[in-house]
């Protein structure tokens, strides 16, 4: 039994779960595991044969028996993945067949090392099975087919005698080490699994303090949108207030400021909204327009602002579209509308939009390229560009996975935007 002793587990790599190892270790203790169990089942089925003429065993079962035992050194390199299925294999042919428990007691380590506690116990017991009727077998064998016996060659004295007792500290020898390798390779298991635990808490540790950092970021930008330019728009409509008045007798004085007032009051009910957003951090607080149905009314209002522009909308199941897609097809739509009256001052300015579930929001807003971009004549924009509308309104698109595409076609130019739709949670 001493070749048993030997097949006890050694250091081979690590089970999943635990610390990487290099690939030639893994290498080295799966062929080390396989020609101990193979050479151990060997030694075996020889000395269980040595007893065939006294034990009335037909000589082709210790053939079968030693096939049996090379195959089961063969499945030790599936120990890992179906660690239980090769123990309780190796247990059951153990028992049943003049063999040895070493593939047993290879593949315990790593059933106890992922198993749950009802398998590692079933497990375990079918090993304990296994070593006890193994160790058996060479107890009640005469001495010459004694695994753990030793005689003289020169004399044929016994040179040690094992006992009842020796036999059972050498099984609970091999099961103390096979157990207490799969303890270790399980408390490996646990650590791994706790290091990767205290990582993803250190990641989303480190995502909250970013939130908060934006978050600190937004409240900073709010206020200073709320004491500056809130500020500066609220006059804007005061005097724009002052000059409807005061232009009582000029009625196209007067329909301006009333104009500019309006406008002034539309950008402050925004900038409002947007301060409340950066504050809160969501990103449709207060938002005007709470679905795809609210483009119509906005629309709506510029044309009625401007005689020039002219609006086809055709939307289906806006209500249902998410609050992402609802902001940037507002923001495309206003800003288009707004570079088109800015570059083309008094052209007129078309504008369509068609919005669906089926194939998503396409927007497109043109007007004459004339006078936006003719040299001769003295048409200069109605208000000066920061030159940053196309890049926001591309940056809006990119936002929903979008597309949006401006610039000169057949003597018009032309924003075409196509946003895919996006559903609303519930």
């Amino acid at each position: 039994m001493f070749a048993r002793a030997t097949a006890a587990p050694g250091p081979e790599d690590a089970a999943p779960g635990l610390a990487a190892v290099p690939a030639w270790a893994s290498v080295a203790g799966t062929v080390v595991a396989v020609v101990v169990s193979a050479t151990s089942s060997l030694v075996a089925v020889t000395f269980a044969s040595n007893a065939a003429p006294t034990s009335g065993l037909h000589p082709t079962l210790y053939l079968a028996s030693a096939l049996v035992g090379l195959a089961l050194a063969g499945l030790l390199v599936l120990r890992r993945r179906h660690a239980l299925a090769v123990c309780l294999s190796a247990s059951a042919c153990s028992v049943l067949l003049p063999l040895d428990a070493s593939a047993a007691l290879l593949a315990l380590p790593w059933v106890l090392a992922t198993g749950a506690v009802r398998t590692c116990l079933t497990a375990a017991g079918a090993t304990t099975a296994a070593t006890a009727a193994s160790l058996l077998r060479d107890a009640l064998r005469d001495h010459e087919a004694q695994v753990l016996v030793t005689i003289d060659e020169q004399t044929r004295v016994l040179s040690t005698d094992p006992t009842a007792a020796a036999y059972v500290v050498v099984g609970l020898g091999l099961l103390g080490v096979s157990v207490a390798a799969g303890l270790v390779r399980r408390a490996q298991r646990a650590a791994e699994h706790a290091r990767d635990e205290q990582q993803a808490q250190a990641a989303a540790t480190a995502v909250l303090r970013d939130q908060v950092r934006r978050q600190d970021e937004r409240r900073l930008i709010a206020r200073e949108v709320h004491d500056t330019v809130a500020h500066h728009v609220a006059e804007i409509s005061l005097q724009a207030s002052a000059l409807e008045v005061t232009s009582a007798a000029d009625p196209q004085a007067a329909q301006a400021a009333r104009e500019m007032r309006v406008a002034a009051q539309r950008a402050i009910g925004e900038l409002r909204s947007l301060v409340t957003t950066l504050r809160s951090g969501d990103t449709v607080t207060g938002f005007p327009g709470a679905t795809l149905d609210d483009l119509r009314p906005l629309v709506d209002r510029m044309t009625a602002d401007d005689p020039h522009t002219t609006a086809t909308v055709s939307v289906t199941g806006g209500r249902g579209a998410a609050p992402t897609l609802v902001r940037a097809t507002f923001r495309v739509v206003q800003e288009a509308v707004t570079n088109a009256r800015k570059h083309a001052h008094g052209q007129p300015v078309d504008v369509r939009v068609d919005a669906g579930p089926e194939h998503g929001v396409d927007i497109v807003v043109r007007n004459p390229l004339s006078g936006r971009l003719s040299r001769d004549d003295a048409v200069e924009p109605a208000v000066p560009g920061t030159g940053s509308g196309l890049l926001g309104m591309h940056e809006r698109a990119d936002a929903v996975g979008g597309v949006l595409s401006a610039g000169p076609e057949d003597g018009e130019f032309v924003v075409r935007a196509h946003l895919p739709w996006v559903v609303r949670e519930t």
